[in-house]
C-alpha cells in the first residue's frame, strides 16, 4: 500500500473515533453504536491490542509536541490548580507527573513549591518540556514500568493522560509502588463526550465532510463511571477514591489554536485539499455559539478523580 494510502487509512481511522466519542448531540446523528457506547457505565472498553494503542498514542503526541503549549494547554492548564489542591502539594512537596507533555503541568507544579519530575513516553515532548523549562527534571519513561524507587513521591499527578492508557491496571499498581504512604494520586480526564463543546464543534465538521473508520483506543477512553474507576484503583491498593465533574472553560483570543491543535492531533493534513477547507469552514460555523467579539469560550465537563496510597 502506497505510503499516502496509509496516511489516508490512518486518517480515516482518528476521525472516526473522535467523532464517536466527542460530538456533540445535537450536530450530528451517529450511523451506529460504538462498542464504548454500548458499555459506557457498564465496564470498560474493549477490542483493541494494548501494544497497538501504545504505540498509536506515541505516534500522535510525538507529532503533537511541538505545538502542543499553544493548542491543548490552553485548556489543560485548567485543571493544574485543582489537581494541586486536591492532591495537597505545596511547599517540599515531592511530585510526579505522568504524561509531562511540553512541561506546562509541571510549571505550574514547581510554582506552587513542590519538587517535580516528569515522565513521557514521546520522546519530542521530552525534547520540547527539557528545552522550555531546563530546571525542571524531565525524562522519557513507559508508566507501566517507571523508573523510580519505592515511596519515592508525595503525590502523583496524571492530567489528561488516564483515558490514554493502554493498560491502566498496569499504571495505578506502579503509581501505588511509587507512592509514599498516604500519598495521592490525582487525575482529570474529559468528562461526558456530550458536553465538550470545542471537540463536538470539530469532529461534527470532520464527519459532515470526511467518511470514517474507527481506531485504537486505551480501555477508559469516553468512560467517566465510579463503577469502573474505583475497582481499579483499589485493585491497585489505592483506597479513597474520589469522583467530581467540573466544568473548565478553553478560552482562546481567536479559533486558530483550537483549529491548530487538533489539525495536528487529527493528522488532518493527510486530506485532500478542499476536505480541509471544508471541515474548517464548517467548524467556524459550529463555533459562533462560543464566540463574543472575536475571542472563544469553550465549555467542557471535566471529571477529576483522586485516590490515596495506605
Amino acid at each position: 500500500m502506497p505510503f499516502s494510502s496509509v496516511r489516508q487509512s490512518r486518517q480515516d481511522n482518528v476521525c472516526l473515533f473522535l467523532g464517536q466519542q466527542f460530538l456533540r448531540q445535537q450536530w450530528i446523528r451517529l450511523h451506529f453504536q460504538s462498542k464504548v457506547s454500548r458499555k459506557r457505565g457498564v465496564e470498560m472498553n474493549e477490542g483493541f491490542d494494548p501494544d497497538v494503542v501504545t504505540a498509536y498514542e506515541r505516534d500522535t503526541w510525538n507529532r503533537c509536541a511541538d505545538d502542543y503549549a499553544d493548542t491543548f494547554a490552553g485548556i489543560t492548564g485548567e485543571t493544574v490548580p485543582l489537581l494541586i489542591e486536591s492532591a495537597g502539594i505545596g511547599a517540599g512537596s515531592q511530585v510526579l507527573e505522568i504524561g509531562s507533555g511540553p512541561g506546562h503541568v509541571a510549571d505550574m507544579l514547581v510554582q506552587a513549591g513542590a519538587s517535580v519530575t516528569g515522565v513521557d513516553f514521546s520522546a519530542n515532548m521530552v525534547d520540547v518540556a527539557q528545552s522550555s523549562f531546563p530546571g525542571i527534571i524531565f525524562q522519557q519513561a513507559d508508566a507501566e514500568e517507571l523508573p523510580f524507587e519505592a515511596e519515592s513521591f508525595d503525590a502523583v499527578v496524571a492530567n489528561f493522560v488516564v483515558h490514554h492508557l493502554a493498560r491502566p491496571e498496569t499504571v495505578f499498581r506502579e503509581i501505588n509502588r511509587v507512592l509514599k504512604p498516604g500519598g495521592r494520586f490525582v487525575f482529570a480526564v474529559w468528562g461526558a463526550p456530550e458536553e465538550q463543546s470545542s471537540i463536538g464543534a470539530f469532529f461534527g465538521a470532520v464527519m459532515a465532510h470526511h467518511d470514517m473508520d474507527e481506531l485504537p483506543h486505551g480501555p477508559l477512553f469516553g468512560v467517566t463511571e465510579r463503577s469502573v474507576y474505583e475497582p481499579l484503583l483499589t485493585q491497585a491498593d489505592l483506597q479513597d477514591c474520589q469522583l467530581s465533574i467540573h466544568e473548565m472553560i478553553w478560552k482562546a483570543d481567536s479559533l486558530e489554536p483550537v483549529l491548530k491543535g487538533f489539525w495536528d492531533w487529527g493528522d488532518m493534513a493527510a486530506l485532500p485539499a478542499e476536505t480541509q477547507a471544508n471541515i474548517k469552514e464548517t467548524t467556524r460555523d459550529n463555533s459562533k455559539a462560543y464566540e463574543k467579539d472575536g475571542r472563544y469560550a469553550f465549555p467542557h465537563a471535566i471529571l477529576f478523580g483522586r485516590a490515596s496510597k495506605a
